[in-house]
């Protein structure tokens, strides 16, 4: 029976069989490499257009962004409602979140340099209107993460991840470097029985969305893959080539990587 399925443990055990977390551990230092190319890809995708329609915001709300990255929809976000308190661990991102708020003449951000687990309601937290987590629920404890959202929010929590095979190029790619299938990691349906079992019944909607990403040359391409799968030799090189020369898509000079990923949109009102 669900009902006698530990689905916090099971996620957490699934978190620590991810292949991410087994070669990368803690994805802190990650992020602070990848977060000047992470910025420019971002602003390819129609995703956070998508995700503000889904939020009940106004000009009088206050927001928290829960691992924000680069300010992703903490811009937009911070262009309409009140005030924007920020929780983002990776120093990276934050460098690329307040550049981009100072381009945008934007003064109501307040950022947190922490993890979501080292925050503490009532020291480093108040309460907000609305509380996002968007593609950024990698806690171990995803009950206690959930349960800390809930305290601090006043109005509404909105969470987005994805659903079912979303790797693409991860999953080709690392049986050929690493000699063993690529784990991704817990599906959205452990998320949605998590709060279920603590006493939160959510919506849940899912819906599909591409993902793009342009390169000036495949030169480019080669590098940024070497990165995220942090991998340098010669050999892996020549693997990483190989397949993005028959996957990328040549477009208006550029070469593009174009994926088609199910979206899911988590919410609860308090």
């Amino acid at each position: 029976m669900i009902e006698d399925m530990d689905w916090n443990k099971m996620w957490t055990e699934a978190m620590e069989n991810a292949s991410w977390k087994k070669r990368r551990g803690d994805m802190t230092e990650f992020w602070d490499r990848r977060a000047k190319h992470y910025n420019e890809s971002i602003k390819q995708n129609d995703r956070p257009a998508q995700i503000m329609s889904k939020l009940d915001i106004d000009s009088e709300c206050s927001v928290l962004d829960i691992g924000a990255g680069p300010g992703t929809l903490t811009i937009p976000l911070a262009k309409i409602v009140k005030h924007v308190t920020v929780v983002e661990p990776s120093s990276g991102m934050l460098a690329c979140l307040e550049e981009n708020a100072a381009n945008e003449g934007l003064e109501n951000i307040t950022c947190i340099n922490k993890k979501w687990e080292d925050v503490h309601p009532g020291e480093d937290l108040g309460e907000y209107d609305v509380v996002i987590a968007s593609y950024s629920l990698s806690m171990m404890d995803m009950a206690a993460a959930f349960l800390k959202m809930d305290t601090v929010a006043k109005r509404s929590v909105h969470l987005f991840t994805f659903a079912g095979d979303r790797m693409w190029d991860y999953t080709d790619l690392w049986p050929e470097l690493y000699g063993e299938e690529y784990q991704a990691g817990p599906d959205f349906i452990y998320l949605y029985n998590i709060l279920y079992q603590i006493g939160i019944q959510a919506d849940v909607e899912i819906s599909s969305t591409e993902h793009k990403q342009r390169f000036s040359n495949l030169e480019e391409a080669v590098e940024q893959w070497k990165e995220n799968l942090n991998i340098s030799t010669p050999e892996a090189g020549e693997v990483i080539r190989s397949h993005l020369t028959a996957k990328l898509i040549k477009e208006d000079g550029s070469l593009w990587s174009k994926n088609t990923m199910k979206s899911v949109s988590i919410c609860w009102r308090k």
